[in-house]
């Protein structure tokens, strides 16, 4: 992932900030309503997994809320997401971040892969722009 020249290592609250955001997105994903999703991902986000790709918030909601009703994630699945911020680096108001996740099934690892964010600031927060999702 190639970060910006102007990128900076961020000050401590912006470096926070930034993992909590990712933090809640698995979160969310396991425990919180799909509507609350809107808390993390900015109105125009995108959503890549392979061919997949979800655009808005609309969409990424959307999505989510599927899968619950297939019941591929979220409360009563057995599933959890294990996720490990390695870097980040912050651009003024944008930032980049790059993430080890495990998706478990009870106790099996169902699959393994990278999150790929950008990241903007929306006044005191930060919202995930782009997610790319690199399983494997």
């Amino acid at each position: 992932m190639d970060f910006p020249e102007n990128s900076r290592t961020p000050s401590a609250e912006d470096d926070a900030a930034i993992r909590n955001v990712i933090g809640l997105a698995a979160l969310l994903g396991d425990e919180g309503d799909p509507e609350e999703y809107r808390r993390v991902y900015a109105p125009d986000a995108t959503w890549h997994l392979g061919q997949t790709t979800q655009s808005g918030a609309d969409e990424i909601v959307a999505a989510a809320a599927a899968r619950r009703a297939e019941g591929i994630s979220g409360p009563g699945t057995g599933t959890r997401h294990l996720v490990v911020t390695l870097q980040v680096d912050v651009a003024g108001d944008s930032a980049r971040a790059v993430s080890y996740y495990v998706f478990l099934t009870g106790t099996a690892i169902t699959t393994v892969g990278t999150y790929r964010d950008d990241l903007t600031r929306t006044g005191q927060s930060w919202q995930i722009h782009r997610r790319e999702i690199v399983a494997g």
